[in-house]
Order: C-alpha cells, then structure tokens, then sequence
C-alpha cells in the first residue's frame, strides 16, 4: 500500500511535468507571430520608464543565417529616441523566438550602429543621410538611401574599417 501512493505520486508529478512541458511551448520559449507580437515584447525589454505607454515603430530587420536583428524605435519627433534591436532566432515565416536585446552605439543624429554577426548593422533614422560609406581594406561601398526610405535598416557582413554617414551633398552628419 505505501508503495502505491509513492507511485501514484511519482506518476502525477511526471503528468503535471509533462503537461507543463507542452503547455509551455517546449522548454519555454515563446513564438512571437509578426511584428505587432514583437512590439509587445519590445515593450517588456526596453530600459525607458514610460515603455507602455511611449510611442513605438518597427524599424526594420537585419538577418544573417537563422538569426535576425529586428529594431525598434520609442519615441516621436517631439521626444528622444530609444533604438532597440532584438536579437531572434527564425523559426518560420514571420516567427521568431527572442534571445536578447543589444544597445547599440548612436552616431549622431538619429543615427545607430550595432556590431552584429561578425559584421556591422547600422540604423538610420536621419532624413538628411543619403549615403552610409564604408571603407574595408581599401575598398569603398556605397550603400544609398532614398529619401522616402527613412527608417533604412543595412546590415554589412564584415567589420569595416571604416564608415562615415553622409548627406545630399557628400557631406558627413555628424
């Protein structure tokens, strides 16, 4: 009798297990379906005090593998920015799993740059930037902005030596 009730016991903590293990999504990690799920999660990581209530736009995305960098922007054109970038793993079309959120550096005016994937992914949100230059081992790219293309999301696969962000006329915004 005393061995039937361990049993039992046993049996209903493995079932209660099992059914955490399912209805947790395998371990716990939850599948986020578009960005609009993304936004929310974005919402619980960003380190800004009025994150349920500040405004917030989808940037764009970088990937790179099964890995994707999903940026976010807080604010308005009368509050600051805050840009956040999200790492995820792909796990279908427009599902993603969250890993973690990164700061990234700001370069000047509405202007973000994220050492990324042993490569660098830039964020710009600066309506006067036309051109990002990149220099690497003597050569230059030219990624070019159109100016209805603002927020533009670029991802650059390998670390440059150097970049500069430019305006209409060639001149670095600084």
């Amino acid at each position: 009798m005393k061995y039937r009730k361990q049993g039992l016991a046993i049996l209903a903590v493995l079932i209660l297990l099992v059914i955490g293990f399912f209805w947790f999504g395998f371990g716990g990690e939850k599948t986020y379906h578009g960005t609009d799920a993304l936004m929310a999660k974005a919402r619980e990581v960003i380190p800004i005090s009025d994150a349920d209530t500040a405004e917030m736009t989808y940037a764009g995305l970088c990937a790179k593998d099964n890995k994707a960098l999903i940026w976010f922007i807080s604010g308005n054109e009368y509050q600051a920015h805050y840009y956040l970038p999200m790492e995820c793993t792909v796990v279908g079309e427009n599902e993603y799993t969250y890993e973690h959120a990164h700061k990234p550096l700001e370069r000047g005016l509405d202007i973000a740059v994220l050492p990324w994937q042993r490569g660098y992914a830039f964020l710009v949100n600066n309506p006067n930037c036309r051109t990002i230059k990149i220099i690497d081992e003597g050569e230059t790219i030219l990624e070019e902005i159109k100016p209805d293309s603002c927020p533009y999301v670029f991802y650059y696969d390998q670390v440059p030596s150097e970049y500069y962000f430019l305006d209409s006329q060639g001149n670095e915004i600084r």
